[in-house]
């Protein structure tokens, strides 16, 4: 079955069932509504990788329209973006490829999913909590990934959403809270429902100033008492899994600190006569066992800890004390003295939230076939192999004569011994590389990480550097994949610039010690003692030595420097260095480099990968330049090191990879 839709050059042909794509990148996404493609559907008949769902193609689409999320216009339909690329669409916020409606004066643009959403005006809304006009939505259809500002909680159901705020979202139930209530925690005065905090001086210390504000809050300005959402509908008792008795409300405004997390709480606690336990009342569901990436087996919570049971009480994520007589997790497993704050562990970045079940523990998946094996010593080792990543066996060289420019496909580190290599093509592989498990853990992120193998290139999201090769990729959705050198990094390390250990932190802003480059929100590593030490993940993978064409001797990775300002100098570029950043030297010859002259600006990419960009209309091909440099077709400088080549007679032409990226 045919159909020539209005949105499409040439005829699509009807399937009753999109088969599954084995790689994520080239899963087949719908034209329209630009999810990906299920069930009964259309495909152009032609090479054009142009998709619809059955219900997509048969949508009754107006031309024009006014629609309410842009009264002042009509909107027009267009069956494709009319920017280069995709464009985002100005109620959910998201990037998107598929249908548009657009009005051209505004540059405004609302995708299919967003422009079919039922609203009406939301009349009678209190002016109180929200001085603009509002819409209500009966059903957002999981458009919005935003969360209410009243509670503070994941949208869903109907909902109300302000257009000339780009973050005033609110369930319908937090947007019809009375105004006024009585609890019987004040028993004097009515509490007043407050949107949001009061705009006093800075410096201003008010009982209103001082709250603690999340989302919105009923409160008493005469008696300086208030209580979020939660607290207004919090349970007089509950019965939990993790403890043997039933927790019952305190219902008293009262500092405390609390038993389970060892953190202040300063308004109404759940008690455990039993046990004399004082806890928040979102501790009490803290689950008793979790597995977090930082920690090899999983850990346990406890509300107190005798001091033998453990040798060291500093926690293993932020590397402060834990006080012991609160709660903590800790590692059960002998000899073992893992522990950690409870909001340390917990913390989203840290854990995924998953609790941990025995059953789970399953063996890795191994991506190699032994075929051929011979004893050395005691041990058993494959000399010839198949691997997941491969299509021919790979053989296993222990020594030799290796060449300059040989390069593991794994790593993309220079190759050493032991290695694979295959006697078809030009691939090699560690042995440790080969060895690799297909999923693993791994401080850097809270999810299993799949290993992956790709010609194309990504960027590492640990040291922010262009990569191929293998890399360990999160299959939960977040996009996040490290490449190999980075994955064999821990979550504390000892740094030769440093005389203390360094401890990973996850989203770390300021300045690496290395480089000075500012960092926002990177993955970094501190000093365990509080030194104003930084580095981060770029700098730590530097290695202690490299090469320069004319030095004899490697060039050592330097920290601190004691040059005349007429020597800071880079012997390769013959730029300018600073005095601060770390560099290389060769004291016998006196030369010294840019960390980044030394190593390449991209040094996990292969010599002799092939690959095209846009601005350019024949492959280019990734070499390596010592001698005879030509000038960068873009910067006009000379390519040293790693330089993107167009090999076509015509062109013959050279480009940095930093200058055509």
């Amino acid at each position: 079955m045919e159909l020539q839709h209005f949105s499409h050059q040439h005829p699509l042909l009807f399937i009753q069932e999109q088969r599954s794509i084995a790689s994520e990148e080239e899963k087949a996404r719908c034209s329209g509504c630009d999810e990906l493609v299920e069930g009964p559907s259309y495909r152009c008949s032609s090479e054009c990788k142009f998709y619809l769902h059955k219900s997509c193609a048969e949508l009754e689409l107006t031309p024009e329209f006014s629609h309410p999320f842009h009264p002042q216009h009509l909107l027009t339909f267009l069956p494709k973006s009319p920017y280069r690329g995709r464009y985002r669409c100005n109620f959910c916020r998201r990037g998107f490829w598929g249908f548009d409606y657009h009005c051209a004066s505004c540059k405004f643009d609302l995708d299919i999913n967003c422009a079919l959403l039922e609203s009406s005006p939301a009349e009678n809304f209190p002016i109180s909590l929200h001085n603009h006009p509002l819409i209500f939505l009966k059903n957002h259809n999981d458009q919005l990934k935003n969360d209410c500002v009243g509670c503070e909680k994941p949208l869903s159901g109907p909902i109300y959403v302000c257009l000339i705020c780009s973050d005033f979202y609110l369930h319908k139930e937090c947007g019809e809270l009375p105004l006024e209530i009585n609890h019987p925690y004040d028993r004097k005065h009515p509490l007043t429902l407050l949107p949001k905090p009061p705009i006093h001086p800075e410096k201003c210390c008010c009982h209103l100033c001082k709250i603690k504000w999340k989302g919105f809050v009923y409160c008493c300005s005469l008696c300086n008492f208030e209580l979020t959402l939660e607290d207004v509908d919090a349970p007089r008792t509950i019965t939990a899994v993790s403890h043997e008795h039933p927790w019952t409300l305190l219902p008293r405004q009262m500092s405390f600190i609390c038993d389970f997390c060892g953190t202040d709480g300063d308004r109404t606690p759940y008690v455990c006569a039993s046990c004399g336990l004082l806890v928040h009342k979102n501790c009490i569901s803290l689950p008793s066992k979790i597995m977090i990436t930082r920690h090899h087996h999983p850990i346990s919570h406890s509300h107190s800890l005798q001091q033998n049971q453990l040798e060291n009480w500093v926690c293993r994520i932020c590397h402060n004390e834990v006080n012991t007589r609160y709660g903590s997790y800790h590692c059960s497993t002998s000899e073992c003295n893992y522990i950690a704050h409870v909001n340390c562990a917990t913390d989203t970045q840290i854990w995924d939230g998953t609790i941990f079940l025995e059953d789970k523990d399953k063996d890795e998946e191994s991506l190699l076939e032994s075929i051929e094996e011979k004893s050395i010593g005691e041990e058993r080792v494959a000399t010839v192999i198949k691997h997941a990543y491969h299509d021919h066996n790979l053989i296993l060289s222990s020594s030799g004569d290796i060449k300059e420019d040989n390069n593991c496909d794994g790593c993309m580190g220079p190759i050493s011994t032991p290695f694979y290599s295959c006697d078809n093509c030009n691939f090699f592989l560690h042995k440790n590389c080969a060895e690799l498990p297909r999923k693993r853990r791994h401080p850097f992120h809270k999810h299993l990480l799949t290993l992956i193998s790709l010609e194309v290139f990504s960027r590492c999201d640990a040291c922010i550097r262009r990569c191929q090769g293998f890399r360990y990729k999160c299959l939960e959705g977040c996009y996040f994949e490290i490449d190999i050198q980075c994955s064999l990094l821990s979550d504390t390390l000892k740094h030769p610039s440093h005389e203390h250990p360094l401890f990973l932190v996850p989203n770390y802003r300021g300045k690496c010690s290395g480089c000075l480059h500012e960092r926002y929100g990177s993955l970094a590593y501190r000093c365990t003692k509080r030194c104003d030490f930084t580095l981060d993940v770029r700098c730590v993978k530097l290695p202690l030595t490299a090469w320069y064409k004319y030095d004899r001797h490697p060039l050592t990775l330097t920290y601190f420097g004691d040059s005349y300002p007429l020597q800071l100098y880079c012997d390769l570029c013959e730029k300018e260095r600073h005095p601060n950043h770390w560099f290389y030297y060769c004291a016998d010859c006196d030369n010294s480099l840019h960390s980044n002259c030394a190593v390449g600006d991209f040094p996990l990419i292969k010599l002799g990968s092939k690959f095209r960009r846009r601005r350019h209309p024949h492959p280019l091909t990734v070499v390596k330049n010592i001698w005879n440099c030509p000038r960068c077709e873009k910067c006009g400088e000379l390519c040293n090191g790693q330089t993107l080549e167009c090999k076509e007679p015509e062109c013959n032409l050279s480009f940095h990879l930093r200058c055509i990226w």
